[in-house]
């Protein structure tokens, strides 16, 4: 009985077994039917055409029926002709048809679903004088990068192309237009850069020396600026550029936040101009000025705030290297000449986009997006940011007297100079410096004034101070066209001193106050006689 059960499951197991087998080896008979292909290696046609016959491409972008035709070999968008279309991009799109191959054909396909096909995610229009073309495009294939394509009058066959294919077909709008590069500035060039925001707007002036700077709110009470933070401002400008094209002739500004723009940034920097003739010139700069005053206009719009800029006149814009270079190229015969023109650039500033950027113009018709991370050198900064932690400078080299009360005690320095020629005709000028009447040690002298005057605060305070105790030190520094500056050092707490100049207080590191102490304190202790012979000075640095 026991054999009879076992042979009976044995008897069953062996027919499921059958018809497993007799299913997937259907199955397999019918995928090998769908899926035809040649020889391994190779690629069926599916179409083909040359790029320069093709008439017109057809597309949906951003869910939108798109049409971009030829028109004296260019190509414009049907329904916008004004669109600033990017040719190349249009050509690389043409040039993906001209040879659609297949790596695969599936044919007798019964369910597009399996394909994304049913509803295809783009198709694509080709015209030629030969006829239409549409191809409807699935889904894509991951592992493999391909794509699943059908031609809209076959049905059950489907072709798995290259994603080089389809790609040129998937992108939004201005993806498809020709933006303008943003304007190249040289930082070196920059002169003046304003920042005009609800609270924390500033004015940045270079000085007549072209190394320093001044900082203000508004133009007046200039600070001097920290050469590095106003560097930083500079340099920013030069790595400013687009990201996305957004719109090329914007008529709402407001979508974008440009109406009252967050920022207003007005630079004012110089070029060089090559020009062949004073006419040209002329018309060079007239173009610059053409430039400038839509760009003014614009500032006067969302900021309220008008600066003029013009170009220099060719008489006063060129330096005396200039002019040689001028007269040089007049005897040469060559007639080209270079000139400095003066620019101003107007950069509003807008909202925040979709990825953290934010929309910019400089004419109020193109509008892009640009980097947060490169505009926040330039702009989220206060006046105070940029002032300079430099407590005090004098130069040794214009110090007539400095008046030192230290510990109770006031000592003065005076300063005295005296000019020798030698028998060659040669000049060497001798600094004496006298502590109450006797002769230092030059060395000494500067020791300690270097410490001084080099003496840079870690930040300044913007609210009014009131000292908790008496002053530790008070310097009167007096220069050789008699302006008098003061310096009082207040102890401020476990870390910081305040050095007092006017009414800027700055805090200062206190052991770089105290080592400027211990120098003074050699100076007064150690030279009480003074030297017998003046000594030629070790310059202050």
């Amino acid at each position: 009985m026991k054999k009879s059960t076992k042979l009976v499951s044995a008897v069953v197991v062996l027919a499921v077994l059958g018809g497993v087998y007799v299913g997937l080896n259907t199955y397999v008979t019918k995928e090998e039917s769908t899926e035809s292909s040649s020889e391994e290696g190779s690629k069926t046609e599916v179409y083909s055409a040359k790029t320069d016959d093709i008439k017109s491409l057809e597309f949906i972008i951003d869910k939108k029926d798109t049409v971009f035709e030829k028109k004296d070999d260019s190509w414009v968008k049907k329904d916008e002709t004004a669109f600033p279309v990017n040719q190349t991009t249009l050509d690389s799109a043409a040039s993906a048809l001209e040879k659609v191959e297949a790596d695969r054909v599936l044919e007798n396909v019964d369910d597009l679903t399996e394909y994304g096909l049913d509803s295809p995610s783009n198709s694509v229009t080709v015209t030629t004088d030969d006829g239409t073309t549409k191809f409807n495009i699935g889904d894509e294939n991951t592992s493999t990068n391909q794509y699943y394509i059908a031609k809209d009058d076959e049905d059950s066959t489907v072709y798995v192309v290259s994603s080089s294919t389809v790609t040129p077909f998937m992108n939004s709008l201005y993806d498809y237009a020709q933006g303008e590069d943003f304007p190249t500035i040289d930082s070196s060039t920059v002169k003046k850069v304003q920042v005009s925001q609800d609270e924390d707007s500033y004015i940045l002036e270079e000085n007549s020396d072209g190394a320093t700077w001044d900082v203000s709110t508004d133009g007046s009470d200039k600070e001097t600026a920290d050469t590095t933070a106003a560097g930083n401002v500079t340099s920013g400008l030069g790595s400013l550029a687009y990201d996305q094209f957004t719109d090329y002739n914007a008529k709402d500004l407001s979508k974008y936040g440009l109406d009252k723009p967050y920022a207003t940034i007005t630079v004012d920097y110089q070029e060089e101009a090559e020009n062949d003739s004073s006419d040209e010139s002329e018309s060079d700069s007239e173009a610059s000025e053409s430039v400038t005053e839509d760009n003014t206009d614009s500032a006067e719009d969302n900021s309220g705030d008008s600066i003029d800029s013009t170009a220099s006149d060719d008489s006063s814009s060129g330096d005396s290297s200039e002019s040689e270079d001028a007269a040089d190229s007049s005897d040469t015969g060559d007639s080209t000449e270079t000139t400095t023109v003066d620019k101003q650039l107007v950069i509003c500033v807008g909202d925040n986009a979709d990825d953290g950027s934010r929309y910019v113009t400089i004419d109020n018709k193109q509008v892009y997006t640009m980097s947060t991370d490169t505009l926040s050198a330039i702009i989220d900064k206060k006046a105070s940011d940029l002032w300079s932690l430099i407590v005090n400078y004098q130069s040794v080299k214009t110090l007539d007297q400095l008046q030192v009360t230290y510990a109770g005690d006031t000592h003065t320095v005076n300063v005295s100079r005296e000019t020798s020629t030698d028998d060659d005709g040669n000049e060497t000028e001798t600094t004496t410096y006298k502590l109450d009447g006797n002769e230092v040690d030059s060395t000494t002298f500067t020791t300690f004034y270097n410490k001084l005057v080099n003496m840079a605060g870690q930040k300044r305070l913007t609210e009014s101070y009131t000292p908790a105790a008496d002053a530790e030190m008070k310097v009167v520094f007096t220069d050789t066209d008699n302006n008098q500056t003061t310096v009082t050092f207040y102890s401020y707490d476990t870390n910081y001193y305040a050095a007092v100049v006017d009414n800027k207080v700055f805090l200062v590191n206190k052991m770089t106050v105290k080592e400027m102490f211990t120098a003074y304190e050699t100076l007064v202790n150690g030279n009480a006689e003074a030297t017998e012979t003046p000594t030629t000075t070790a310059e202050a640095e």
